[in-house]
């Protein structure tokens, strides 16, 4: 088991999404495969779909493909950082939904810093813990899913108050 040993025994070359679980779809980012599988095989044993993605570019295409719930994205990558990535992603209006993890194993302070600002939602360290990594994600889905329980609840409401508005204007008496 992964969270034990992070030994990997499974193929993990595929960029579909695994369809085991019912968890949501991540996005692990990293030039390093071995990194890579392993972080994947971690959240299939926690119930999530892992995508892989090699590169900074083949990650901002299947973030613009779509249904990417959560990227975990290393800063160090040799076509484009985490960082430019991590940018393109908040500034396109398609993909800013889509929450962010940097992982890195540069200088922590550093790196956390211009993740965030970069528009990261959490940082962690490398070598990555199980433990950890597992608590961030699940924090991060669970922030995630109350904002879409609020954009839900906003969105009735404002049906609500539209469908009483012109009911209101149907009951005026003719003037």
């Amino acid at each position: 088991m992964v969270l034990d040993s992070l030994s990997v025994g499974s193929d993990t070359s595929s960029n579909e999404p695994v369809t085991s679980g019912r968890g949501a779809t991540v996005l692990v980012v990293d030039d390093e495969p071995l990194i890579r599988a392993q972080i994947a095989q971690i959240l299939r044993e926690l119930g999530h779909q892992a995508v892989e993605a090699e590169s900074g570019q083949q990650a901002l295409a299947l973030v613009r493909r779509g249904g990417i719930d959560l990227m975990l994205l290393d800063l160090m990558m040799p076509d484009l950082s985490g960082i430019e990535v991590c940018k393109q992603v908040r500034a396109d209006s398609a993909t800013q939904g889509v929450r962010i993890i940097v992982i890195s194993g540069m200088n922590a302070k550093n790196a956390l810093e211009e993740s965030i600002i970069a528009g990261a939602d959490d940082f962690l360290a490398k070598p990555v813990n199980p433990l950890e990594l597992g608590v961030r994600v699940r924090s991060i889905l669970r922030v995630r899913d109350i904002h879409d329980d609020e954009r839900r609840v906003e969105a009735y409401v404002r049906s609500i108050q539209e469908m009483r508005n012109q009911s209101g204007a149907n009951n005026q008496p003719p003037t």
